[in-house]
């Protein structure tokens, strides 16, 4: 007798195919400067982190749960990307354990759907960063939130819900305005709704987390006064618009996995259409206020964590509304996205909207995945790994290139000549002890012997300093990697006695 094929077994095949789907790119050693300041960060202890953390541009859990990998795998590149794959699984698996159980089996498959071929996914899921971690967080939140908001008010509901809230804070600070938002409104609701057991749970629970998180807000206040000299990123019109329109379908806008703008412009494009079909899919379910509830809080909590990012924007005179900062509130997305069409009665249109998304996340996928396994983009740290000798110091100033010749030479002195003086003599402490950070020329006189100078596409740094009587040219070679499309230009000369 055939067994009959269930929804639950659809979903679960969902999923495998899913975390199967994401994880074909993490396998490869490559870090770019984002990537390396993790790795570097990883290396040091937790004192150590919290410190150096404290004048980077995000709180430090995330960099404290790679430390203890990093002590378990010994530094496994590819353990810490594995790590970000795992959130990513249980983010598509809250689709099948929360998801569906809360809101039904169509939103549940569809969330997890979602979860693992939105474009976006496969690349944080293969990258050494914090926003897998952040997403799986605010998601978790949200559910244990939405659970007590209509009424589900045990102790386990509220210690998760508490415990969540407070990694949030402490591991993005989108997580921060995502979890304020959600204490927030679910404070409003208990008090309209004269829930006093609730009331007091929330306050007392709130000002429990503050309490936890003063020890970060002198290091908070801080990085807002610094981040326009050199961490955050600016708003230029209309990219940034479009970037942040369409980068959960786009995958990677810096990388161009899509391959030429056209393909950018048309998944822009078919992205709007996509959001003006929510839209007015939400309006038409607007006098079914009960019945659209949790889509409106999901997208409304969404959008007031860009409102908010607008403000601080405003307030501190440097945009902190940055495409991939989106990835941490996701999920609310996601569910939104799969709550409505999980009301859709026209298959087509669930069909479409599918396809297009199995589509673009394909394409991705495969851009994305002949990047990270192109044979240029470990050349020149194999060729500096068969020339560099002990005792060689190496000078950058592209800290780009140089935060990746810095987590891979950890043996030899290194300096990072920031002439523009960034202010990140502290935050680059993640690099050391062996790269030091120096805003003027002082440096110079402790250098001798053999230097690689490792410059960008032109080798500036070399003619600026040290094409001179000083020092005699030994040799120079030039790289261009696929990954991240880093150039890299290694200049050897040695210092005359």
């Amino acid at each position: 007798m055939k067994k009959k094929i269930t929804i639950k077994n659809i979903h679960i095949l969902v999923i495998i195919i899913g975390i199967i789907f994401n994880s074909i790119g993490i396998f490869h050693q490559n870090i770019w400067f984002d990537e390396s300041y993790s790795v570097a960060m990883a290396n040091h202890n937790w004192i150590d982190i919290w410190n150096i953390g404290g004048h980077d541009v995000h709180p430090v859990l995330y960099y404290w749960i790679i430390s203890l990998i990093n002590v378990i795998t010994g530094g496994s590149i590819i353990a810490y990307r594995a790590f970000s794959l795992i959130c990513v699984a249980l983010l598509g698996i809250l689709g099948y354990t929360h998801i569906r159980k809360d809101f039904g089996e169509k939103t549940g498959i569809l969330f997890s759907f979602f979860a693992y071929f939105l474009p976006v996914v496969s690349v944080f899921s293969a990258e050494i960063r914090m926003y897998s971690m952040a997403v799986l967080l605010v998601t978790i939140l949200a559910i244990y939130g939405y659970r007590i908001y209509k009424g589900e008010t045990t102790w386990k509901n509220w210690i998760i819900f508490e415990i969540t809230s407070l990694a949030c804070i402490y591991v993005h600070y989108y997580g921060l305005m995502a979890a304020g938002l959600i204490n927030l409104v679910m404070l409003v609701n208990f008090i309209k709704n004269r829930r006093k057991e609730s009331i007091i749970r929330i306050i007392v629970f709130g000002i429990l987390q503050f309490i936890l998180y003063i020890p970060w807000m002198l290091y908070f206040v801080s990085q807002l006064k610094h981040v326009s000299k050199g961490f955050w990123i600016g708003f230029e019109f209309p990219h940034t618009l479009m970037d942040l329109l369409s980068f959960q379908y786009i995958g990677s806008v810096e990388n161009c996995f899509l391959g030429n703008l056209n393909n950018f412009y048309i998944v822009f494009a078919l992205s709007i259409i996509l959001y003006i079909y929510l839209g007015i899919k939400l309006f038409k379910e607007r006098k079914n206020k009960e019945n659209i509830l949790p889509a409106k809080l999901s997208i409304g909590i969404y959008l007031a964590v860009i409102i908010a990012a607008l403000v601080v924007t405003a307030l501190a005179k440097t945009s902190i509304l940055y495409y991939r900062y989106l990835f941490v509130i996701t999920g609310l997305y996601i569910f939104t996205l799969s709550f409505i069409i999980s009301k859709e009665q026209n298959k087509k249109v669930i069909l479409a909207i599918c396809l297009f998304t199995v589509i673009v996340a394909v394409i991705s996928n495969i851009n994305m995945i002949k990047i990270n396994y192109s044979n240029n983009n470990m050349k020149q740290i194999e060729y500096l790994k068969q020339n560099i000798q002990e005792g060689d110091l190496i000078v950058y100033e592209d800290i780009g290139v140089g935060s990746v010749i810095a987590n891979h030479f950890p043996n030899n002195k290194q300096y990072f000549y920031n002439e523009q003086n960034w202010g990140v003599e502290e935050a680059y402490k993640a690099f050391g002890p062996q790269m030091d950070t120096y805003i003027t020329k002082d440096f110079m006189n402790e250098l001798s012997g053999r230097i690689w100078i490792i410059d960008g596409v032109y080798d500036t740094t070399y003619q600026k300093l040290f094409n001179n009587e000083q020092y005699t040219f030994v040799s120079q070679q030039a790289f261009i990697t696929d990954y991240q499309e880093y150039r890299y230009m290694f200049t050897l000369v040695t210092k005359n006695e």
